[in-house]
């Protein structure tokens, strides 16, 4: 239930906190006083488009809040714990922030969440039904969605069934398509992968191999520096020449000069054993030089196996990878692609029989969806001329036709998500007339209470939100039938929150609680108001209602005050039958 609805700033409302009370709450004033501001503020707490016109003039921002009793409502507490947005536990707020510089905050319980998250809350407290639903009524598009939130509890089973059998079966088609599409362009893709494959096998890759045949390049490329200037070192190391003595050789006469006078003096020894240690170090250093010599084999025929080993790759690089690494990932990913396109054939064979197995079992419960529906729709139609006919509708028929497969049509051609039917209100208010469409016979006032039986058979439904806002759905209604559609809103009451905008006398006295919606002027500025009203206002609003020249004599106070008086009784009546059903 809706308890409190605060609004700041939003269109001509500047501060306004409206206190609802259970049961048949309405909301009357003048045409133009702001009526349409307070369903808006709603709407912005079912998360509905948030327009920045709606922002006062002169302010930054607008914002709305809603406070709901949530004691009974289990499925919400539910949902709020996983949400982990549990607050106090018998309420819970909801707010939406509007900025001029197009931010749109939304709140819950304090916390800030994602707009479709207020919109997956909000959804379970507050239900709106406005003049616009008039136009989804006459559009038959719309009807099986009536159908099928009458009989919920049969039909959304085999619904949720249907939309995943469905959902496989698309998918399964989607892929079939798309692999027949490939099957014009497999032969050239598999040439030209199948040549990729070869030359990149015949080149038989090893990871990171150039980094090895850089290293033999550079030696082969300079071999002949390399060898020259390890002949010359150990020439001039350990050989010497034909006027020369070796450089080890000269060391160690050296070292041995020093020998006979080394023990006479510590520095003498030091030098003399710096000296022989080197002269060890260059005879082991010149023993290693020669060894690399030795060991030096240069192969003309393997030098250009190496230039032409890295030719072959560079030349793969640039087409497949800029490493060798990187070329044996793609061999792997082509080798791979190959064996699927090879394989198509009897992946074919496979995706047919998979969707042709999606289809069969798509279209059993789509049969059975069908059979449901039905069902349910003798019980709708019998509900709903039902309550037709305690609106005044005495002689109204209704009945849902399902309309047949066409000639040469198949069923498969009408899958979907939502099933195979295809249906349409049919609809007569008189006797000795023909059922027709629904939107080409009904009038405003019909189609008005029509909304209206459907609305309060969804009340009767366990789930729907308890609270339930009417905005001016009684269009095209006056007299005895006004009475009729206030009787049954009142109904509705007894067992829902109802809060509702509308222009007639005789739906306001029904009530429980009423609220005057007017403008003002102050400071030159322009205010919506609205006032809850005490039993002595009521009578007087309703007066105004009531209309004409004398709205305010006492004889029309008086008047009004009678309505009220017998709208308490009837209301007991009611309430008195109901109780004893």
């Amino acid at each position: 239930m809706l308890l409190q609805l605060c609004i700041h700033h939003l269109a001509l409302i500047e501060e306004m906190t409206l206190d609802f009370a259970p049961g048949m709450n309405v909301m009357t004033g003048e045409t133009g006083a702001g009526k349409s501001i307070v369903v808006d503020a709603v709407n912005l707490v079912l998360g509905e488009r948030a327009d920045r016109e709606l922002i006062a003039s002169g302010q930054a921002k607008a914002r709305v809040e809603a406070v709901f009793d949530i004691a009974d409502n289990e499925k919400v507490q539910a949902l709020l714990g996983e949400l982990e947005l549990t607050g106090d536990e018998d309420t819970v707020s909801i707010s939406r922030e509007l900025t001029s510089a197009g931010k749109n905050i939304c709140r819950l319980n304090g916390t800030i969440v994602p707009l479709q998250t207020l919109k997956q809350v909000s959804a379970q407290l507050l239900d709106i039904h406005g003049q616009h639903e008039h136009q989804l009524l006459l559009d038959s598009r719309n009807h099986i969605g009536y159908l099928d939130e009458y009989a919920a509890d049969e039909i959304r089973p085999l619904l949720e069934e249907n939309a995943r059998l469905y959902t496989a079966w698309r998918q399964a088609g989607q892929r079939l398509v798309k692999l027949r599409k490939s099957v014009a362009e497999r032969a050239q893709r598999q040439d030209m992968l199948a040549f990729q494959l070869e030359e990149l096998r015949g080149a038989r890759l090893v990871a990171d191999e150039e980094e090895e045949l850089e290293r033999q390049k550079v030696f082969f490329r300079n071999a002949g520096k390399i060898m020259g200037a390890f002949d010359e070192a150990c020439a001039l190391l350990t050989d010497g020449s034909e006027d020369e003595s070796a450089a080890v050789e000269l060391l160690r006469r050296g070292v041995d000069a020093l020998a006979p006078i080394a023990a006479l003096d510590e520095k003498y020894e030091t030098v003399y054993a710096r000296l022989d240690g080197l002269c060890y170090e260059v005879e082991d250093a010149a023993r290693d030089l020669s060894a690399l010599r030795g060991e030096m084999d240069y192969d003309e025929a393997e030098a250009e196996r190496v230039e032409s080993r890295l030719d072959l790759l560079r030349r793969l690089n640039r087409k497949y990878g800029a490493t060798t690494r990187e070329m044996i990932r793609y061999r792997d990913k082509i080798a791979a692609e190959l064996a699927e396109l090879e394989d198509s054939d009897e992946a074919m064979d496979r995706l047919e029989r998979e969707f042709r197995q999606s289809a069969r079992e798509l279209e059993a419960v789509s049969v059975r969806l069908t059979h449901a529906r039905e069902n349910a729709a003798r019980r709708f139609e019998a509900s709903m001329e039902e309550q037709l006919h305690d609106l005044g509708m005495k002689n109204a028929r209704l009945s849902m036709a399902f309309a047949p497969l066409a000639a040469g049509e198949k069923l498969s051609e009408r899958f979907s998500a939502q099933g195979t039917d295809r249906m349409e209100m049919m609809f007569c208010a008189n006797l000795g007339q023909p059922m027709k469409p629904l939107a080409k016979v009904a009038s405003g006032g019909e189609l008005s209470r029509i909304m209206l039986a459907l609305k309060n058979l969804s009340a009767q439904k366990p789930g729907i939100p308890r609270s339930m806002v009417f905005d001016e759905i009684d269009t095209g209604i006056s007299g005895r039938m006004a009475q009729v559609v206030a009787e049954k809103m009142c109904q509705i009451g007894d067992h829902h929150q109802v809060i509702c905008v509308t222009h007639l006398p005789q739906i306001a006295a029904m009530a429980d609680e009423q609220f005057l919606v007017r403008k003002a002027d102050e400071n030159g500025v322009t205010r919506t108001e609205v006032t809850h009203l005490s039993p002595e206002q009521r009578a007087q609003e309703i007066a105004r209602m009531v209309g004409g020249a004398d709205c305010e004599s006492e004889s029309s106070v008086r008047h009004a005050q009678t309505m009220l008086a017998d709208a308490q009784k009837r209301k007991a009546e009611l309430r008195a039958a109901y109780t004893r059903q």
